[in-house]
């Protein structure tokens, strides 16, 4: 559970700081950081992905918040010693989840006029720009919570089979260990 507290801090605060300082530097127009492939703009959505529902705060917001609740029940069971892609995963994806609920409280309290977006990933414009969404910015926890889910799936299609076929060995070497010890004391006994 420690591991998982610690990533969740590191990607929280990752989120909230970079928030923070584009939020100080008042960052108007676009950044150009790598030409042609990552600028810092500062957008404020009050809704989602290319601001679906916008307007949409309190719906948004307990969306957020079951999010939350269910994503710290599972990272509760997060076992880093066995399975860590998935641990990862559920970790990065509520940090995400929190970091933009966080925002979200915010928005509906009037302290900020929606959830700070700030990074603007040319490859992934151009892909949208192709099928009409128009630019996209986002913020880390955006990333923090779309990675997670992909490590998640890739973690489930991939590796599932393979944890519960270890899985199952693990109880048979168990099952024979205790059948042994049964059958010593079976013997010792008589």
């Amino acid at each position: 559970m420690g591991i998982t507290v610690l990533l969740f801090f590191i990607f929280y605060m990752l989120d909230q700081i970079l928030k923070f300082i584009v939020e100080r530097l008042e960052i108007t127009g676009n950044y150009v950081l790598i030409p042609n492939f990552l600028e810092i703009t500062r957008v404020h959505n009050d809704g989602m992905a290319w601001s679906a529902f916008s307007g949409a705060g309190v719906m948004l917001a307990l969306i957020s918040i079951a999010g939350t609740v269910i994503l710290c029940i599972v990272a509760k069971h997060n076992d880093w010693k066995h399975n860590k892609l998935a641990a990862l995963s559920i970790t990065m994806a509520l940090a995400g989840c929190v970091g933009n609920l966080y925002d979200r409280l915010l928005t509906l309290f009037g302290i900020y006029d929606g959830v700070v977006d700030m990074i603007v990933f040319k490859p992934f414009d151009w892909i949208c720009e192709f099928f009409n969404l128009g630019t996209t910015v986002f913020n880390l926890a955006d990333v923090f919570l779309v990675v997670g889910v992909i490590l998640f799936a890739i973690d489930y299609c991939f590796f599932a089979d393979k944890k519960k076929k270890r899985a199952k060995m693990e109880k048979e070497k168990l099952s024979d260990v205790l059948n042994e010890s049964d059958n010593n004391e079976g013997i010792s006994g008589e």
